[in-house]
C-alpha cells in the first residue's frame, strides 16, 4: 500500500476525516474494495480483468455519483451513499448491511484520498432528504415528453427510451469504449431509481460517460422535475424475476 503523506490526511479534514479515521479506512479498503479496485485505488485489482463494466479508478478523482458541478469532486456523503446503496447492473454490491455506519464513512474518506485533492466542492443538488420534490401528474408527464424531444434525449436514450436512440451504438465513456445508453423502461438506474436519485443525475450528470450535465438547460426546478416524472414513467411493468424474486430482482 503507498504511504499517504502528511498532506493527504490533513486535506481530509475538510470531510471530517481524521488521521484515525484514515487509517481504519484503510483497513477497511483493504478487506472490501483491493481486489476490485486495486492497492493504489487504480482499478486494477486481481479481479478487475473479470468484470465488465470495470472497478472505478479513483486516482483519477471522476466519479459518476455526485451532487457536486461536473467535473467536481463528489463529496463525502456522496461517496457514503455509493458505497451504502452499490450500483445497480454492476459488480459494485451494496455495503449498507456489511459495515458499521463509520467504516462507511472512514472507507469512503480513504478512497476520496486516491484522488485529486484541493478545497471541498460546493454542494450543487441538496440532500435527497431537504428536496422539495415536485408531485408526478398527467400534465407535468407531457411537460416531460416535450422536454425529452427537446433536449434530444432519444438520440441515445431512443425515442421511447429504450437506450437503442441513433447515437447509442457509438457513445463513449471516458476510456474510449462504447457505453450503451441506459434502458429507461427497465426502471433500474445505476445512480438510484428515486425521484431524488434520478433529479440528482440530470442535473450533475455522470462524469466519465456520455451523459452530460442537464443543470443549465434546466434552469426551472418544474422541468426538471417534469422530465424526473416522465422518464420514470417510461419504467415497464414488474415481470417475471420480479415476481419470482421479489422487490429486488438478480442483476439488482
Amino acid at each position: 500500500m503507498r504511504a499517504l503523506g502528511l498532506a493527504s490526511l490533513l486535506s481530509l479534514s475538510a470531510s471530517a476525516q481524521e488521521p484515525a479515521d484514515l487509517a481504519r479506512g484503510r483497513t477497511v479498503y483493504r478487506d472490501a474494495c483491493e481486489t476490485c479496485h486495486g492497492r493504489d485505488g487504480d482499478g486494477r485489482g486481481p479481479s478487475a480483468r473479470e468484470l465488465d463494466p470495470k472497478p472505478r479508478n479513483f486516482v483519477s478523482g471522476s466519479f459518476k455519483f455526485r451532487s457536486t458541478e461536473s467535473g467536481e469532486r463528489p463529496l463525502l456523503d456522496d461517496v457514503v451513499r455509493t458505497v451504502s446503496t452499490g450500483i445497480r447492473g454492476t459488480w459494485m454490491p451494496s455495503f449498507e448491511k456489511l459495515m458499521s455506519p463509520a467504516d462507511l464513512r472512514a472507507v469512503s474518506g480513504y478512497v476520496l484520498a486516491f484522488g485529486p485533492k484541493g478545497e471541498v466542492p460546493e454542494r450543487l443538488v441538496p440532500a435527497s432528504a431537504e428536496l422539495t420534490v415536485l408531485p408526478d401528474s398527467p400534465a407535468m408527464r407531457e411537460r416531460g415528453r416535450a422536454l425529452y424531444e427537446s433536449l434530444k434525449c432519444g438520440q441515445c436514450h431512443g425515442p421511447e427510451g429504450r437506450g437503442d436512440g441513433p447515437a447509442a451504438s457509438t457513445a463513449k465513456n471516458d476510456l474510449g469504449e462504447v457505453t450503451p445508453p441506459l434502458d429507461f423502461t427497465i426502471g433500474l438506474y445505476k445512480g438510484g431509481s428515486t425521484p431524488a436519485d434520478v433529479y440528482r443525475t440530470f442535473v450533475t450528470g455522470l462524469d466519465g460517460t456520455p451523459m452530460p450535465s442537464y443543470g443549465d438547460s434546466l434552469p426551472k426546478e418544474e422541468d426538471r422535475w417534469a422530465l424526473v416524472h416522465y422518464v420514470r414513467s417510461l419504467s415497464r411493468s414488474p415481470g417475471f424475476f420480479r415476481w419470482l424474486f421479489g422487490p429486488r430482482t438478480p442483476w439488482e
